[in-house]
């Protein structure tokens, strides 16, 4: 018994990468487009109207990114996989694609080298990243753990000090909050951020962003 084809719903809004592609995708005994869309509301229609196996994304729509649109597909429980065709591979970028809920990531200027790859990949349950993709996720996980060692350097009065002063508090209203004086919660801030090899107030806020200590504070 034969099996059936991979079935795919291509997004761009270019036509002519749409088109493209399907020739690329359809020599494949394989795989077969399905439906092709150029906006983010469009493929949710097709998605809907389909039921693909999988869909190829590109994230510069011209109604919404395709982050969003890969988050209402998510949010409508679609039984889909969805893998990222972006012409950037940036950390921030990729990072932000697994969030939302892609299950692989190419780089366009690969597609006619690994889209094929990642089609039947993420179709057997797996995750498929380009090794570009792959480095940028590499090395937010590093930096991630860089960071959590680095607050680990921190007494919890430093660690304390350095969050409120990344909300905003003056050393006035820190000390207020911790019952230190002013002068003693500025040798604290030094001392934090000299450990965190930090220079300036604008380092301590985005410091505490990415490892998560406003966070703390919300959730407390």
């Amino acid at each position: 018994m034969t099996e059936s084809p991979i079935r795919v719903v291509l997004v761009d809004d270019h036509q002519v990468l749409r088109e493209g592609l399907r020739v690329l995708l359809d020599e494949e005994g394989d795989i077969q487009v399905v439906a092709e869309a150029g906006s983010a509301e469009e493929a949710l229609e097709q998605v809907l109207a389909h039921d693909p196996d999988i869909v190829v994304m590109d994230l510069g729509l011209p109604d919404k990114s395709g982050l969003e649109a890969i988050k209402e597909i998510r949010a409508k429980d679609y039984p889909v996989r969805i893998i990222v065709l972006s012409m950037h591979s940036g950390r921030e970028l990729v990072m932000q694609a697994l969030q939302a809920g892609s299950d692989g990531y190419v780089p366009k200027s690969s597609a006619h080298t690994d889209l094929l790859q990642a089609i039947r990949t993420v179709h057997q349950g797996k995750r498929f990243l380009h090794p570009d993709a792959a480095t940028a996720v590499v090395d937010e996980l590093l930096e991630r753990q860089a960071e959590a060692q680095m607050l680990e350097s921190l007494s919890e009065r430093e660690s304390e000090v350095l969050r409120l002063t990344a909300m905003g508090y003056t050393s006035r209203e820190v000390g207020e909050q911790l019952s230190l004086s002013p002068k003693t919660v500025d040798t604290y801030r030094q001392r934090a951020m000299e450990k965190l090899d930090l220079k300036h107030r604008s380092e301590v806020i985005q410091f505490a962003l990415k490892a998560g200590l406003l966070d703390e504070i919300n959730h407390a």
